[in-house]
């Protein structure tokens, strides 16, 4: 029992501590570094399986199968009120999406006070943090961890309308394009349909596109063409 207890303590200081990525800072975005645009769009991945979830179409229909909670194993062997604690925050810390937000507060944190950003999520609908470009100091910067800190997954894959309201920012000069699977839904739900598109939106814009692909099931050899086709790099999570 006293080993349980102390293993249920470690455990939660281990958690408590990991949420200090909310207020680090960094200048880079999944080792891309920010610095060296000043009008910045973060574009994530919000559907279902970005937290184990199986994700559904507007109808409700299901696209693709649920995943595992690892954090439920490890509260039901801690057990009691501090089990079901560190249970759920180990879900909340080990899912794409809490993988995702742990690597995009620090950036935000770090963007220089002349830099401006938005934040745009998808799933079968499209959330903008703020329409326009705003400026990265302290306050809309708080703001911004307070909207990522409350979102939750759900949904299909809606990427081509998240893309569309980014283009519409006519200041935008870096997107960054977060997702662990493949287009779904929107306007354009298909791969090629959506580089064709980005092709015609970026012609004259001549905006730099960043990827990251998180996990198996994310089409990464689209992910990487989205980048290298708009002079930008593509990570692989």
């Amino acid at each position: 029992m006293k080993k349980i207890k102390n293993l249920s303590l470690f455990v939660l200081i281990v958690v408590l501590n990991s949420s200090c990525y909310m207020v680090k800072k960094s200048e880079n975005y999944y080792g891309i570094e920010t610095a060296s645009s000043k009008k910045i769009v973060y574009v994530i991945d919000i559907s279902g399986s970005m937290e184990g979830k199986a994700e559904t179409d507007l109808k409700g229909n299901v696209i693709n199968t649920a995943g595992s909670k690892v954090g439920n194993v490890v509260g039901n062997k801690i057990g009691g009120r501090v089990g079901g604690l560190i249970g759920k925050e180990t879900n909340n810390q080990l899912t794409k999406l809490g993988k995702a937000k742990k690597e995009l507060m620090p950036s935000i944190r770090g963007l220089s006070e002349d830099t401006y950003f938005t934040i745009i999520v998808f799933e079968n609908n499209i959330k903008q943090l703020n329409k326009q470009l705003m400026q990265a100091n302290s306050t809309n910067k708080n703001l911004a961890v307070a909207y990522l800190e409350k979102l939750e997954s759900g949904g299909g894959t809606n990427m081509s309308d998240a893309l569309e309201e980014s283009f519409a920012i006519p200041e935008v000069e870096t997107i960054f394009v977060l997702s662990d699977g493949e287009p779904n839904e929107g306007k354009i739900p298909n791969t090629q349909g959506i580089l064709d598109a980005l092709t015609k939106w970026n012609s004259a814009k001549k905006v730099k596109i960043n990827t990251i692909g998180l996990g198996e099931d994310c089409d990464k050899d689209f992910m990487k063409k989205m980048a290298t086709e708009n002079s930008g790099q593509f990570i692989d999570k």
